[in-house]
């Protein structure tokens, strides 16, 4: 609309110049033709006034004159053969020569006719001098002027202009309106067209039709018309598509971010703002240097250019956290785009890492009952079973390490169950009836260490949990915390249930503690504090293992509380099954 009008504009200031400069013509035309009908009416009063007096006779001139005076701004005057004034009807006491005047210069010089048209200072107007020689025997005698302003005939013809004036007008709207129709004939497709593109290109997704109201554009509007439909269609499917693909990478566990030339980041995923530490609500763009702050894998993408598009290496990121990534980086060379792709083999190479050390120390763990069960066999099959001391003394042992093997399986198979999935049965349990008999099956360790197992529970609960779980949770807590308090002391079981409805369990003791360097392992599996003391209890490192393992699989968290030489507390917080 801003460019129709401003070609609007253009045609109207284009023709405005043209009818000023026409009328500039015509006005000047008519002010020629009028100045020159004045001439000739000057000519002929010249003719008359010498006419009616004697040729030679100045005088009788001068006096003649004054009674053929039109009006008062006419003004008749007589000058000697060289130019000097002899009368003049206007101001009598004028004096001096006129020779410089052009009109008298044109006599001077022989000419028969002197006309001027200039400014008179004295009437301060613009005067018509016509000058006429007066001659007797060829010979100039005298020179008669008749001066009168050019606005005595103006006005007398200004009817005359104001007419031409308005058919002019007239015809220069007529022009006007003709130029401005065929501007809008040549503009209306484009009147039309205009509104629907500025509408597709602002809501491509809406369809815009034109009403085929012109035959002579029809082709046109059908054109635009196909492409509007042509343009939503394409748009919607990019919008799906779109769509998608952010739903992909967002669901994506693998890390991808997109880099632009300048190397700010256009694209990142969930996964890569979690593998790099970064919030979720990241502002794109964004700098990469401000963005990604390990040295390594900046200098990783550097690495990769037009001569080397592609890097593919397993990458060791320090910064934020120390993870393993797969990364992958390839560089759109068109494009000027660099695409990298990172999947996180931390869990993989923890996972790897710990089956190692699952396989290696269960294998010490079974080897050393083992090769005990062995040793004290073949001693006592080379004759230590005559001696009734030594084979009951090796009996006993033998008998222990057989069911501190027994228990080590035992656990293990746990362990195996957690990671597999499996359908627990629900159930409703009374605590209190479940703690009697968790003390029950400790009352042998109790009286041998002399040890106070304590309750306390403000209300009673019956809580609706899978028992399979829930009892070995308890049983490890206790059995841990006994195994390491020393004689005479006591050990507190607490639960009770929490203002936002969970279940809360604590196992108190006042043993040898745990140091801050132990705490961040002490759930890993076959981890001891104390390898010693534990091998001698009969502790296997698995149950605080399964204790978190099973914690984590009632939907559960589990924290420690523990000083050296004070005592240690583990909290387990249950949330209600139907949350």
């Amino acid at each position: 609309m801003k460019k129709q009008l401003g070609e609007y504009l253009g045609w109207l200031a284009v023709l405005l110049v043209i009818f000023i400069g026409a009328w500039q013509l015509i006005a000047g035309f008519y002010h020629n033709q009028v100045v020159s009908q004045q001439q000739d009416y000057l000519e002929k009063k010249s003719a008359l006034l010498l006419s009616v007096t004697k040729e030679d006779s100045l005088t009788e001139l001068a006096q003649v004159s004054q009674q053929y005076v039109a009006n008062s701004e006419e003004r008749i005057t007589i000058l000697d053969a060289g130019g000097a004034i002899v009368a003049d009807t206007t101001d009598a006491s004028l004096t001096g020569t006129r020779s410089n005047r052009p009109e008298i210069k044109t006599i001077l010089q022989g000419g028969k006719l002197g006309v001027a048209l200039r400014h008179s200072a004295t009437l301060k107007k613009e005067l018509l001098y016509v000058a006429t020689p007066i001659t007797k025997d060829q010979k100039i005698k005298g020179i008669l002027r008749i001066a009168e302003p050019t606005a005595n005939f103006l006005n007398s013809a200004a009817q005359v202009r104001r007419s031409i004036f308005l058919v002019y007008s007239l015809l220069c709207l007529l022009i006007t309106l003709v130029v401005l129709h065929f501007l809008r004939q040549k503009n209306r497709p484009m009147e039309k067209i205009l509104p629907v593109l500025k509408k597709m290109v602002a809501q491509p997704e809406k369809t815009e039709l034109i009403l085929q109201t012109s035959p002579q554009w029809q082709e046109l509007y059908q054109t635009v018309n196909q492409l509007s439909e042509q343009l939503s269609e394409t748009y919607q499917a990019y919008t799906a598509t779109e769509s998608q693909l952010h739903t992909l990478l967002d669901e994506l566990m693998i890390g991808v971010f997109l880099l632009d030339e300048n190397h700010q980041l256009l694209m990142i995923n969930p996964a890569m703002k979690q593998q790099l530490g970064l919030p979720q609500e990241l502002t794109l763009p964004e700098n990469l240097a401000s963005v990604i702050r390990d040295p390594g894998l900046i200098q990783a993408i550097y690495r990769v250019t037009p001569a080397t598009p592609v890097l593919h290496e397993e990458f060791q990121l320090k910064i934020p956290n120390k993870r393993v990534l797969d990364l992958n980086l390839h560089l759109f060379v068109e494009q000027k785009q660099l695409l990298g792709i990172s999947y996180d083999l931390s869990r993989v190479r923890q996972l790897e890492k710990m089956q190692k050390d699952f396989v290696g120390n269960v294998s010490h763990e079974l080897k050393t009952p083992v090769t005990s069960l062995i040793g004290f066999t073949e001693t006592l099959l080379d004759g230590a079973m005559e001696d009734p001391t030594i084979t009951r003394e090796f009996l006993t042992i033998m008998e222990k390490d057989a069911h501190r093997l027994e228990r080590l399986i035992q656990e293990i198979i746990q362990l195996s169950k957690t990671d597999e999935a499996q359908t627990y049965e629900w159930q409703d349990l009374d605590l209190a009836a479940l703690y009697q008999q968790l003390t029950q099956s400790f009352q042998h360790l109790l009286q041998e260490k002399q040890l106070d197992l304590k309750i306390e529970m403000p209300q009673p609960i019956n809580w609706r949990t899978v028992r399979e779980l829930f009892y070995p949770i308890v049983k490890n807590l206790v059995e841990n915390a006994l195994q390491y308090s020393p004689e005479n002391s006591q050990v507190i079981l607490r639960s009770q249930i929490r203002p936002d409805g969970q279940l809360e369990i604590q196992v108190s003791d006042h043993g040898i503690g745990i140091d801050q360097e132990d705490q961040k392992r002490i759930f890993e599996r076959f981890y001891r504090v104390d390898k010693a003391r534990a091998r001698n209890s009969g502790g296997t490192g698995l149950g605080l293992a399964i204790v978190k393992d099973y914690t984590e699989k009632l939907g559960g968290h589990l924290t420690l509380d523990s000083h050296p030489k004070v005592g240690s507390t583990f909290t387990v917080i249950l949330p209600p099954k139907d949350k």
